[in-house]
């Protein structure tokens, strides 16, 4: 398979969002001939960054590296707009192992990636990452996207879109990254355009998983998968084109705060002055509806201790806390490994506090103090709605609905719709695919009749 490739990553789309996109004006095209995979089951956590980069490298974070998707601190001094911290991985070095980017380099096909996670420092092909300023670093904007962006990205479009964003207005992330993604796929005509779109994603967990908010992002989605259509048609690209349209995690509203880092604080584990963390044994370092326990001393009597308090937690808390993994058996279950040693899951709807060190053990959401996003991810992936799977194009089949996939199985379906292999990558390439023996058997019929 030699034609072209245009992956867009719709953050957040869930597969309850398909039966109101065929009623789009361009969904409804999409669906007369897509292929769709309706449940994908994703990795743990399900979190943003380690998806994507498991998108493009085919393993999972214990071969990949990216656990989180931030770098772990107990200390957050500068907060962005994310309910988690600041520090994000934005940097390719990051990543341990080869990614599909890297592959089609080395075989001189061309690339275009446009705020896909872990991208920054990718000073071939065309790369703006998807990264914003920290406003504690001396770097400015201007020098942080000449670091990170491929040069011909930063010359065409720095001063002609990018110095112009409002880096306080979340909303406005949507366009610019877009209307980038858009012109290089008219006029460069890349091999592989990756496209990150966030915008849902933060809908979502200022609104709430379903709210007239969620159903106006869908449409204003549909207008972007539309004029991604249009520019291959521009380019006289269309018929030699395959297209991926995706969600990387759905997302589950959020029924209270547990703040584990205060019972930290009650057991002496964190030590505090003056409302401030000034010392700390462990750390409670939130992934949302999951949460990743780090010890400053690594030793056994360190990890023994911090393991029984758990427990007792755990006992005390049965209504918040619903699993505890130690760092083996996390690895072994779920391939997720870092410099954690423990990882806590949540009961549904339970997100993990980071920041909350002193007051109340659990907040509600519907308290007077609750002062948090509606709805968020992070769980483990038997949980929540899982994110679609569609595909268009010549080298896909038309008209296969199944219920089920994984997010493992992405990246050797990109590769092979790009011609090539990912040395490594695990799981195998889904059955929507021409040429791909059928795994699953499923009658094919109109898609519309199925979603």
């Amino acid at each position: 398979m030699n034609n072209k490739l245009v992956v867009l990553s719709f953050d957040a789309l869930q597969s309850t969002d398909l039966k109101k996109l065929i009623k789009m004006p361009n969904f409804s095209k999409i669906f007369q001939r897509a292929s769709v995979i309706k449940n994908m089951y994703e990795i743990y956590p399900t979190l943003t960054y380690p998806i994507h980069t498991t998108m493009l490298t085919g393993v999972y974070p214990d071969k990949h590296g990216i656990t989180h998707n931030q770098l772990p601190s107990l200390y957050h001094e500068n907060p962005d707009f994310n309910i988690m911290g600041s520090k994000w991985h934005w940097e390719k070095k990051y990543i341990k192992v080869p990614t599909l980017v890297d592959v089609l380099q080395e075989k001189g096909k061309t690339t275009a990636s446009v705020l896909w996670p872990v991208t920054g420092g990718e000073k071939r092909g065309w790369n703006l990452p998807e990264i914003w300023p920290d406003n504690l670093s001396d770097e400015s904007v201007e020098e942080l996207f000449y670091r990170t962006s491929s040069k011909n990205v930063f010359d065409r479009y720095y001063n002609s879109y990018i110095s112009h964003y409002n880096w306080s207005n979340t909303e406005d992330m949507l366009n610019y990254g877009v209307e980038i993604a858009l012109d290089i796929l008219e006029n460069e005509r890349p091999d592989l355009l990756l496209c990150h779109i966030i915008h849902l994603d933060h809908v979502r967990h200022k609104y709430g998983v379903e709210s007239k908010e969620v159903d106006d992002c869908l449409r204003q989605l549909d207008i972007i998968a539309g004029r991604f259509i249009e520019a291959t048609k521009k380019a006289g690209t269309y018929n030699s084109t395959n297209f991926v349209m995706l969600g990387d995690h759905g997302q589950i509203n959020i029924d209270g705060v547990f703040s584990l880092n205060k019972l930290f604080a009650d057991y002496g584990l964190i030590t505090l002055n003056k409302g401030k963390v000034v010392d700390y044994e462990c750390y409670s370092f939130s992934a949302g509806f999951s949460t990743q326990i780090f010890l400053k001393e690594d030793s056994e009597e360190m990890y023994k201790k911090v393991l029984k308090i758990l427990n007792i937690i755990r006992d005390d808390y049965p209504q918040y806390i619903e699993r505890i993994y130690t760092a083996d058996e996390v690895a072994l279950r779920e391939g997720l490994r870092g410099d954690f040693s423990f990882v806590v899951e949540g009961k549904e709807g339970v997100l993990f506090g980071e920041k909350e060190v002193e007051g109340e053990v659990f907040i509600s959401s519907t308290s007077e103090k609750f002062n948090y996003y509606k709805a968020t991810h992070g769980h483990h992936p038997v949980k929540g709605t899982k994110p679609p799977f569609v595909a268009l194009g010549p080298d896909i089949k038309e008209n296969m609905v199944l219920e089920r996939g994984k997010i493992i199985d992405i990246a050797p379906t990109l590769a092979k719709l790009c011609g090539v292999e990912i040395e490594g990558a695990v799981g195998s390439p889904v059955n929507i695919l021409k040429g791909v023996d059928e795994i699953i058997k499923t009658k094919e019929k109109a898609v519309v009749n199925k979603i």
